[in-house]
């Protein structure tokens, strides 16, 4: 049994979530508006990957790792895997409260980023590296009997960013909201096999802390794509990325990226293959 289930419960953090969605936005859009006359915007195509792995030990209780590595091209020319972006490595803890909700702590993840390169003098970008703990909470609705799932999603990092010029970390965080749409093609439900999905999201960040002052809004990312599961909890998606994030701490340069993303994802390493899950649970992200 999960330790909270009451419908109630879930139609007020409903609530909750639609409300802190406006107020999201309306913040969002006051940090934007000051930049929007003296706005530079730098092009780039870029290919991102993803490999996550899953397993719920128990009805509640689960582990899980996450694999990321991201290409780019330099100065909006050559294809989008021309040269490294980012690749990082995070590994997660996760607290299952329901079958439609659930809280995942990445105690420390390890990034290394090279940054876009929009004009000649981002050449001298150095590479740097970074060590984030993550906090995240999902929940979920599903609607025409499974066809349809929503999902909320909130994230808090604390992000300690070597920068290698100063020689010295600094210290900053960042909050994430996304919001998800899949719509089942061939099922009405997202952990039947063989399913063929099409999902949208969109997600935006604000910094805060330490050297954040113009760029507040840190990015916004949407996403568009189709996905498939196989062999019971493997599943493979493939989607349109629109990346849109601030340069820097002018408050006017911006990096403006498309491409195509990747993701491999497996639910539950343990049923992998099998005919049904080892746990009753469904891992949902």
């Amino acid at each position: 049994m999960y330790p909270f289930s009451s419908s109630a419960a879930f139609s007020s953090l409903q609530q909750f979530l639609l409300g802190a969605t406006v107020i999201l936005v309306l913040l969002l859009r006051a940090t934007t508006l000051q930049a929007q006359q003296r706005k530079i915007e730098y092009p780039h195509t870029v290919f991102w990957s993803e490999v996550e792995v899953n397993e719920m030990l128990t009805d509640t209780l689960g582990l899980g790792l996450d694999v990321v590595i991201r290409r780019k091209n330099a100065l909006n020319q050559g294809t989008m895997i021309d040269y490294r972006l980012r690749e990082s490595v995070r590994p997660w803890v996760h607290y299952q409260f329901s079958s439609l909700a659930r809280f995942s702590f990445s105690p420390l993840g390890y990034f290394v980023t090279n940054e876009f390169i929009g004009k000649p003098e981002d050449w001298n970008r150095p590479e740097y590296h970074e060590f984030r703990t993550t906090s995240q909470f999902f929940h979920h609705l599903k609607q025409l009997d499974g066809r349809i799932m929503h999902t909320w999603r909130y994230r808090h990092e604390l992000r300690l960013q070597y920068n290698p010029v100063a020689d010295r970390y600094r210290f900053f965080q960042r909050f994430l909201f996304r919001y998800r749409l899949r719509y089942m093609i061939n099922t009405q439900d997202f952990y039947e096999d063989n399913t063929i999905y099409a999902a949208i999201s969109n997600e935006f960040g604000l910094n805060f802390g330490e050297g954040v002052v113009w760029n507040t809004f840190n990015q916004n990312r949407l996403y568009a794509g189709i996905g498939m599961r196989m062999l019971n909890a493997l599943r493979i998606e493939l989607r349109y990325i629109n990346h849109y994030r601030t340069r820097g701490a002018t408050g006017f340069e911006f990096d403006a990226s498309h491409g195509l993303m990747l993701a491999v994802y497996i639910d539950q390493l343990s049923s992998l293959g099998q005919e049904q899950y080892a746990l009753p649970v469904r891992f949902y992200d």
